[in-house]
């Protein structure tokens, strides 16, 4: 070995140890930090909600900006006339953002030294609005984190005013699967570049018990999601424009190549017309969790079915391709009936916004 291997060899090796050195204080330092901040916990992730939170009513987030019920009015309203607050200003330009579902939400904090206006935070928000489409809800608060009641948070765009707080809401769990490690690193590695841009402290959840708190509760979600799916098989000599008409007659509106039933409680199910030489297939489709009335879709979808059936000859199949009985059917509808309450008993109702956020 010549002497330029072995300088090589010594800078690399050098190298390498500075970098495993330098990337263990960063680790060391970031737990140091979350330890302080929340202590360590070896109670379930999923089910565990702290001490401090004993008393906290879960609420179903919102994410549109349509008019408060009465009782959240009243509540907003009583906090807008407190003394400690302006109700002159800001506040009553800004929505209010109902309270974030902690099941399926992490919650990381920045805290402004001094107050800060929308177009402080305006670039992060537009530029990491999910994570692997996960959600990240942004609400902001005049008030510091230590001091911000749970109802006094406002949407974070639009917001008029100044904030001391902002809060990143990251859903932990969908149909992608759990939120990540990697995942979990991204959002805050951004978010801390935030914060240091503008002089803030961030406060952040322990990266282990999100992770696991994501595992599970997504492990709980595939056990209880469903999609069902039904087929009606209509003979070629069938005039499109006829099942058109039937559909048409049943509630079913066309948008696109897709049909959609719905009622006052929302979309109910959907279906795709597929032509292929000699059939035309009905494919109906019961996204369960969301769907706020999935039993009842999958009577309508078997009513309409019947009637194409005495009419024409067009039996009601499973994806299998397999006709269903009367008795098949009815067995399909108590499978669905558990899984509705399976569902419901768990804490998310289909139809709710908590599950169709869990189900996305």
């Amino acid at each position: 070995m010549n002497d330029l291997q072995l300088t090589l060899l010594i800078v690399g090796g050098g190298g390498i140890a500075a970098m495993i050195v330098y990337n263990w204080w960063q680790d060391y330092r970031l737990r140091k930090q979350a330890k302080e901040r929340f202590g360590e916990s070896d109670q379930d992730p999923l089910l565990n909600v702290g001490h401090g939170n004993t008393s906290y009513q879960r609420t179903e987030p919102g994410f549109e900006s349509d008019a408060l019920e009465s009782s959240d009015l009243h509540d907003t309203t009583s906090h807008l006339n407190h003394p400690e607050h302006d109700s002159s200003d800001f506040s009553l330009k800004n929505v209010p953002q109902q309270p974030i579902d902690k099941r399926i939400f992490a919650d990381f904090i920045v805290q402004f030294e001094e107050g800060k206006d929308a177009n402080t935070w305006k670039a992060l928000t537009d530029g990491l609005e999910q994570i692997n489409r996960k959600r990240i809800v942004y609400s902001v608060s005049p008030e510091s984190f230590g001091t911000a009641s749970e109802s006094f948070w406002f949407k974070a765009s639009p917001y008029a005013g100044t904030a001391r707080s902002l809060k990143a809401s990251v859903q932990i769990a969908n149909r992608k699967g759990p939120l990540s490690s990697i995942e979990f690193s991204e959002v805050l590695g951004k978010l801390k570049r935030f914060a240091d841009d503008h002089n803030a402290d961030l406060e952040f959840p322990e990266m282990k018990e999100v992770v696991a708190k994501a595992e599970t509760l997504d492990q709980a979600a595939a056990a209880l999601d469903t999609l069902l799916g039904l087929h009606c098989l209509l003979p070629d000599t069938v005039q499109e424009s006829t099942a058109v008409d039937m559909l048409n007659q049943a509630g079913w509106v066309q948008k696109g190549h897709q049909w959609f039933l719905s009622d006052e409680t929302g979309l109910l199910a959907s279906m795709v017309i597929h032509n292929a030489p000699g059939k035309r297939l009905l494919s109906f489709n019961i996204d369960v969790p969301n769907s706020p009335e999935p039993v009842k879709a999958l009577g309508d979808i078997v009513t309409v079915c019947h009637g194409m059936n005495e009419k024409f000859g067009a039996p009601l199949m499973d994806d299998s391709g397999r006709t269903l009985s009367t008795q098949a059917i009815e067995g399909i509808y108590n499978q669905l009936i558990e899984r509705v309450r399976n569902l419901t008993d768990s804490g998310f109702k289909p139809g709710t916004p908590v599950a169709r956020i869990l189900f996305s």
